[in-house]
């Protein structure tokens, strides 16, 4: 009897709990950062250990040059939102991609960090770095005036090591995938903070 009443009861319990998302006004490229992950599956160039320009044949995802790549961004398991080009929001399983977004790359085109480098120190006093990055008219002066008497070859030689000089056109230097990359941090509209404890003490929240 007991049997009976509960087959007549679950299907009944089970219609009213049947999720409704057409009220869902919430895009997949607006969810919270820590809502979705996103892949990047650039290629990794074997004569260079860098990851693949949009120069390059072949090459799709790419970097391009204002150091952006598409990803493909997927939303966690459970979470309802509203996909790309759709207007009714889904339930996503955490493994379908539903939207993409620009992520950070390095882009570059020719110029060899390590060769820059030996360059300024070893003939940095004749401009010869400069002329390598492209900065002609700064290499023309350095060769005239030795370097600015060695003072601006001194100059170039950390510049060039810290990364702070690059190549004339914008781009990134070649450096390998595990080389000596130096990453400037920098705070922006979206950076999270993390207080400790001592912050909390102070403002009297801990």
């Amino acid at each position: 009897m007991i049997w009976l009443v509960l087959v007549a009861v679950l299907p009944e319990v089970g219609g009213d709990q049947k999720e409704d998302h057409s009220k869902i006004q919430l895009y997949c490229r607006d969810l919270p950062q820590e809502q979705f992950h996103c892949k990047v599956d650039l290629v990794i160039l074997k004569s260079t250990e860098a990851y693949s320009t949009c120069e390059d044949k072949n090459s799709d995802p790419c970097c391009r040059s204002n150091r952006t790549v598409l990803a493909s961004c997927v939303p966690l398991r459970d979470v309802v939102c509203i996909p790309e080009g759709e207007a009714v929001a889904e339930k996503w399983d955490g493994i379908t991609e539903a939207f993409k977004r620009e992520e950070p790359c390095r882009y570059v085109t020719g110029c060899d960090y390590r060769t820059a480098l030996v360059l300024s120190v070893f003939l940095g006093m004749f401009g010869i770095d400069r002329f390598y990055l492209g900065y002609y008219a700064i290499g023309l002066l350095k060769f005239c005036t030795f370097g600015f008497f060695l003072l601006g070859q001194l100059v170039d030689i950390i510049l060039i090591a810290t990364q702070t000089v690059g190549p004339a056109d914008g781009s990134d230097y070649y450096i390998g995938y595990y080389g000596p990359i130096l990453n400037r941090v920098h705070m922006e509209n979206h950076t999270y903070f993390q207080y400790g404890s001592y912050y909390y003490k102070q403002h009297g929240e801990l």
